[in-house]
């Protein structure tokens, strides 16, 4: 009887792994060229790949049998020959579920590959109703699944106000949350819809949609800033999304401006968002024009009446929030910052001022200059990058 070599059978087995593994990420590579419009050939894929032409042309059959991908003509304005065919994503792809956690408001959406929203539902949330969270929630869900089959839904997708542990899927103690806390929302929502469910916090769902389809597609490093009650970050570092061991995403808010400076709910003092967050400049525009208006509305009416002080108000937030950009720069060198969330109706020349004051303040003036822009999905992308936890698995090749 042949006896069998164990360091043989731990080669193949091994190889047997490394090749069903090699085969998801090509095959998830692919999907998320195409789907984010970056090839759109079979050639175009094959040399950005570095795989052969029969490999390419064999996952492109697999995606186009699992209508994951379909080809289209595109007709010629002008010149002779046989107008090209593009590949691109299928009408029939499945779509997925994207769920934004936040204090004010809850969101579900459908949404798909591309991030299209093809449903949105949202409800309030308030001191009265917050510990019917969970069901307010699975109604919304629900209203969604009553529509579309699950068998077209490939998963759900969760961004959440922080802190968070990603890697436990939980939303922590957030500030300001009506004592909500230790959510263990991807358990939930897994046991009650038994379909993938992945989870991250809402800031890194930004920055990622910003790269997948928006203002972070031409650079590999940037910093995706968002304020609303507070000031949230997602840091996209090598053209992915930056996570360390712990699971704990960054909270740019509570990085300390002055050690001695106001209170913050988180215990600390000087914390950024005490003195750059929305809420924070409404308040000090309201005093000065008596008006009770919303960060977005002070943004978009005029203020000309009262210039000088509004002007101060919006100046002093700029530096505040290039104090706080400033120590990120100097750790991770970005070539961008977004800003995005409420900050998107910041009028132009504050984010300019922004600009300068980061580039003037950061460690490498005078070797490397950041650019600033405005979020491309506008006050919206915490909300369409709910479901890049999702986007993230599937262009891995783990999902489909």
């Amino acid at each position: 009887m042949k006896t069998v070599d164990v360091r043989e059978v731990e080669k193949v087995q091994n190889t047997g792994y490394n090749n069903t593994t090699l085969k998801q990420q090509n095959r998830g590579l692919i999907l998320k060229l195409i789907v984010t419009g970056e090839c759109e050939s079979r050639i175009e894929l094959a040399k950005r790949t570095g795989l052969s032409k029969m490999a390419v042309t064999n996952i492109i059959s697999e995606f186009m049998e699992q209508n994951l991908v379909e080809e289209k003509e595109c007709v010629r304005i002008q010149g002779k020959g046989r107008n090209p065919i593009k590949l691109c994503l299928s009408s029939k792809a499945p779509k997925m579920i994207g769920v934004h956690i936040y204090r004010g408001e809850c969101s579900v959406i459908l949404c798909d590959f591309q991030l299209h929203i093809l449903q949105r539902r949202s409800f309030p949330v308030t001191e009265e109703n917050h510990g019917r969270l969970l069901e307010y929630l699975f109604q919304e869900i629900d209203e969604i699944l009553d529509r579309i089959p699950r068998t077209e839904i490939c998963g759900i997708g969760i961004g959440a106000l922080g802190p968070v542990d990603v890697g436990k899927g939980r939303i922590l103690n957030p500030p300001n949350f009506y004592g909500m806390k230790n959510i263990d929302i991807v358990s939930v929502l897994k046991e009650r819809y038994d379909m993938p469910v992945f989870f991250d916090s809402q800031y890194d769902g930004a920055a990622l949609a910003e790269k997948f389809f928006g203002n972070g597609r031409d650079v590999e490093d940037f910093v995706f800033v968002g304020l609303a009650n507070g000031i949230g970050s997602g840091i996209i570092s090598q053209g992915t999304i930056y996570r360390d061991y712990s699971g704990f995403t960054s909270e740019l808010g509570h990085v300390s401006i002055d050690w001695n400076g106001r209170g913050c709910s988180c215990g600390r003092k000087g914390c950024l968002e005490t003195y750059a967050s929305s809420p924070v400049i409404a308040r000090q525009l309201c005093q000065i024009t008596g008006w009770k208006k919303s960060f977005r509305e002070f943004c978009q009416i005029d203020l000309s009446e009262y210039a000088k002080e509004a002007d101060q108000v919006l100046e002093d937030m700029m530096e505040k929030l290039a104090c706080g950009i400033v120590n990120l720069t100097n750790l991770f060198n970005p070539q961008k910052v977004i800003i995005g969330h409420e900050g998107y109706w910041i009028p132009d020349r504050y984010i300019w001022d922004l600009e300068n004051y980061i580039n003037e303040k950061k460690l490498l003036a005078d070797y490397h200059q950041i650019r600033v822009e405005k979020s491309y999905f506008g006050e919206d992308a915490h909300i369409i990058g709910c479901a890049c936890s999702l986007l993230t698995e599937i262009f891995a090749g783990r999902i489909v």
